[in-house]
């Protein structure tokens, strides 16, 4: 009789599935609070590519000619020289 008591105790200790699933209104929005700020970080990084890499890619592309390829290096080099 007394064992019976003492495993009815800890039965009404316990609250079982729920506590599990409360847990999920938490982490869920956390895990996607998460997600949103890395990719945030990852676009960030992604549009902060400079003039000159852009212009080496769109002639490597063959987008531009040499020509123009040159003006455009030269037209760089002078504006990072302006004050």
């Amino acid at each position: 009789m007394t064992s019976e008591v003492d495993l009815s105790k800890k039965k009404k200790k316990s609250a079982g599935p729920w506590t599990i699933g409360w847990g999920w209104f938490i982490t869920i929005p956390v895990l996607y609070w998460f997600a949103k700020a890395c990719k945030r970080v990852m676009s960030d990084k992604e549009e902060t590519i400079s003039p000159l890499a852009i212009i080496k890619m769109r002639y490597a592309k063959g987008e531009i000619d040499r020509k123009e390829y040159e003006e455009k290096l030269k037209d760089l080099s002078f504006n990072s020289m302006a004050p």
